[in-house]
């Protein structure tokens, strides 16, 4: 079952993240794999299992299978939205995600989980199981960014 952490990202960390993001020299944007208007960012080639934040993220999710986890920024522009759905299982191991907000939408970009709500401010993050658990995001009226956190475990 899905579980909110909340604040587990700090004011400055959320800064931090946001102007990495946000910074229009970074390359390496590409549509997201619903092809619903929003994109995602790989940052394994940057920050490392050993990394403060993704430590942190992956201390929660558990240990991962081998050495397959990965780590985002996933991008929303004005009217993107995940439809439901869950992720195909890799490996043969559990898939357990944390996607931590960094902008909220100014409308819309609300997620369900499994048909329920699921509330996040800026800095909150949801632990959860997307190979089993169905997940959307609605429509967003403006942009919304998370950091994500995914390893396959067994």
């Amino acid at each position: 079952m899905a579980e909110v952490l909340r604040g587990f990202l700090s004011p400055v960390e959320v800064a931090e993240l946001r102007a990495q993001a946000e910074d229009p020299t970074r390359d390496g944007w590409r549509a997201g794999r619903q092809h619903t208007g929003y994109d995602i960012l790989p940052l394994r080639p940057v920050m490392s299992a050993s990394s403060p934040l993704v430590a942190r993220a992956l201390a929660q999710i558990g240990t991962p299978f081998e050495d397959y986890w990965d780590v985002y920024f996933i991008r929303y522009l004005d009217g993107a939205h995940i439809p439901p759905h869950t992720d195909e299982a890799q490996h043969g191991k559990r898939h357990r995600r944390i996607n931590a907000v960094l902008t909220q939408a100014a409308r819309g970009g609300e997620l369900f989980i499994d048909g329920r709500p699921v509330e996040l401010a800026v800095g909150d993050a949801v632990l959860f199981h997307p190979d089993s658990e169905i997940h959307e995001v609605t429509k967003v009226g403006g942009p919304r960014l998370l950091f994500s956190v995914g390893a396959w475990i067994g």
